[in-house]
């Protein structure tokens, strides 16, 4: 692992050196890195910077955990089950172990294990390739027919189900995902690392080189690198160049009351699923209710920053009669709350983990979808060990580059 020694080295005489002199300088008195939002990406990049011995300067225009940001809301979920992509799959069973280590760590329960059930009438391709790639990583899986889904799962109605492909606690669990944000906040600042609430922006270039942020106070950050992790902000800030390849999608959750005293609907009596009859996915109840999230039918979300995250009519009646159809005894419960996420998606459902083309010391993270909140330890890792000069997997690399995702508008 390169240590903070090795990473000025690098910034001063090896990677960047090639940009010529204006990229190898490193600014007095300034953070190594500064990140520019605190969410499922920057905020685990920020720490795992931190960790590795880096100065470290965490941004966000709101904090994290905030109601506006992806990362926001009571869960996640953690899971293998990813159809054919193999890759992310794999992914999320070293995200699951760092998840665990981390949580030890942080001494907070943030993973709470329980089986994931993916509900179907027929074998999907993406569901037969999910068997075998289980089947390689030699995960554990289940596979439940209609009757033996009804006695495990008498909460549940099963009248248009054939089967279920059943991921285990071994590979599954729901997270909390705004406590784990704040709690990673909280442990970054008090390894050393400095939070800040503020706006930025792209700013003043020298070559190849960022010499720092524009704040929104009118000032500036300079800083030897820079990450901007912003999820849905990233084209806003970023309007030609992760504009074309990041759609940003809006999601939205409802949580229903169970009734008093039934512990049917929570957990850990009540498994997460996925449902690809009847379309949408949710969790048992972990304080705030039973969560469900319909399709959300492909409406582009507005501006992060304006949007207001109230329901809409035509999906809070699909959650309604979902519920009524997947769960007959809550039929008539009441919905506690509402969330609404938004949610960066590229073309081909990639992650954009890249270096900058136009500059050598920044880096860009981007289209988490809605399923980067898992990957986050994971990510954080790969980030630091990029900005520090580790050299990453070849076809990983390949993957996550910004110039492998296409643009929206011409297909994946």
């Amino acid at each position: 692992m390169i240590d903070r020694r090795g990473f000025l080295n690098v910034t001063a005489g090896g990677a960047l050196a090639a940009a010529g002199p204006a990229a190898a300088r490193v600014i007095k008195g300034a953070p190594d890195v500064v990140v520019v939002g605190a969410g499922a990406f920057g905020g685990w990049a920020a720490l795992a910077l931190r960790e590795r011995g880096l100065s470290v300067v965490s941004l966000d225009e709101y904090g994290p955990a905030n109601p506006r940001a992806s990362s926001a809301g009571e869960t996640r979920s953690i899971r293998a089950g990813y159809g054919a992509q193999g890759f992310y799959s794999a992914w999320a069973v070293k995200a699951l172990k760092l998840w665990r280590l981390k949580e030890a760590e942080f001494g907070r329960t943030l993973l709470y294990v329980n089986d994931r059930i993916e509900l179907a009438d027929r074998w999907l391709p993406e569901m037969v390739a999910q068997r075998r790639i289980f089947d390689e990583l030699r995960l554990p899986y289940e596979i439940l027919d209609r009757d033996a889904l009804r006695v495990r799962y008498p909460q549940m109605a099963f009248d248009d189900v054939d089967f279920a492909f059943v991921e285990t606690a071994a590979s599954a669990a729901v997270i909390k995902a705004r406590e784990s944000m704040l709690v990673v906040s909280e442990v970054f600042q008090k390894k050393g690392g400095q939070f800040r609430i503020a706006r930025a922006r792209p700013g003043p270039a020298t070559g190849r080189r960022m010499d720092a942020l524009a704040l929104g106070d009118g000032g500036a950050l300079a800083a030897g690198q820079f990450v901007f992790a912003c999820g849905p902000w990233a084209p806003k800030l970023f309007p030609q160049l992760v504009g074309p390849k990041v759609a940003v999608w809006r999601s939205e959750y409802f949580y229903w009351g169970p009734p008093a005293g039934d512990a049917r609907f929570s957990w850990p009596n009540q498994p997460a699923w996925h449902d690809h009859v009847a379309g949408g996915y949710g969790f048992g109840s972990l304080e705030r209710g039973l969560k469900y999230s319909p399709e959300a039918g492909g409406r582009v979300a507005q501006d992060p920053d304006t949007a207001e995250r109230l329901p809409t009519d035509y999906l809070l009646k699909r959650g309604r009669d979902y519920i009524g159809r997947r769960f007959p005894d809550m039929r008539d419960a009441p919905i506690l709350e509402t969330r609404a996420c938004q949610v960066d998606n590229t073309a081909n459902g990639h992650f954009i983990l890249d270096r900058h083309p136009d500059y050598d010391n920044v880096w860009l993270a981007s289209g988490g979808g809605g399923h980067g909140f898992k990957h986050g330890p994971l990510v954080g890792d790969y980030l630091a060990d990029r900005v520090m000069g580790r050299p990453a997997d070849p076809d990983t690399e390949a993957l996550f580059r910004l110039a492998s995702h296409a643009d929206l508008g011409g297909g994946a």
